[in-house]
């Protein structure tokens, strides 16, 4: 709005838009009251099961849809499809009715944002969906061997690109620091053929990482790894072990440390 429109602002509009804003403000607590009462949060939580369960996928399968689905809506809708898709033909119930469309928002590191990768976030979404709280523990892990594994790995049976690719360690689960190294590696553009092919393989990768765990988790119980615990306690605050490699000087000094 230009500063000319703000001038023109009088003060009796002020007030009535005050008051509108006072009458929808109680109007909506209301409703708020009549529809539901925080109280009922904990209830709630007693008669949801919390996750929805998991039956053992073939992690061959999970690769070669994430990796289809990347086409469609790419990285973290790629992921969380691949695992709720076949969940809906194994196990049904709830999984029917969750609409991946509804994780599109991941890409790029969350519309674009570049932050964490959108393959990260729909192992989290899943994991969440599928092991409830244990799936948090599960997800701290993917992203610990996501850092530290060379990929993408997965080779699919037709790829869309059939030139030659180059594998990275990202050493971040940052989508800006991951596609970043990778494209300098490969001297590749953004909206380059290999790149979007790199990603595709990569969501495959993070897929199929996640059903390993989960098919642990079924046979063996899941064993969390405690090397692989956050750095909160070591730096004062939430962090990760490449800060310098964005912040360089620029790290802000946390008070207590």
């Amino acid at each position: 709005m230009s500063e000319k429109k703000l001038c023109n602002i009088s003060r009796r509009n002020l007030i009535a838009g005050a008051g509108k804003l006072a009458i929808g403000s109680a109007i909506a607590a209301s409703a708020l009251s009549v529809g539901f009462d925080v109280k009922d949060a904990d209830a709630s939580k007693k008669s949801l099961k919390w996750g929805w369960g998991y039956k053992k996928l073939d992690p061959k399968e999970v690769g070669e849809i994430a990796y289809k689905l990347w086409y469609k809506g790419y990285c973290c809708y790629a992921v969380v499809g691949s695992m709720v898709l076949p969940l809906r033909r194994k196990v049904g119930g709830p999984y029917k009715s969750l609409p991946i469309d509804a994780f599109r928002f991941g890409h790029g590191g969350v519309i674009g944002w570049g932050t964490i990768c959108g393959t990260l976030l729909g192992a989290g979404i899943a994991t969440s969906f599928i092991a409830g709280k244990t799936g948090e523990m599960m997800l701290n892990d993917i992203m610990a061997w996501y850092t530290e594994t060379k990929l993408p790995e997965y080779k699919p049976r037709h790829p869309k690109y059939k030139g030659p690719m180059p594998i990275t360690v990202s050493d971040s689960p940052l989508c800006h620091i991951s596609v970043g190294k990778w494209m300098k590696k490969a001297n590749k553009s953004f909206k380059s053929p290999a790149r979007r092919d790199r990603c595709a393989r990569l969501a495959a990768d993070v897929a199929i990482y996640t059903v390993k765990i989960l098919n642990q988790w079924v046979d063996d119980g899941y064993e969390y790894y405690m090397e692989n615990e956050p750095q909160v306690a070591k730096y004062g605050i939430t962090a990760q072990n490449n800060c310098m490699e964005c912040h360089a000087k620029g790290i802000p000094g946390v008070p207590g440390k």
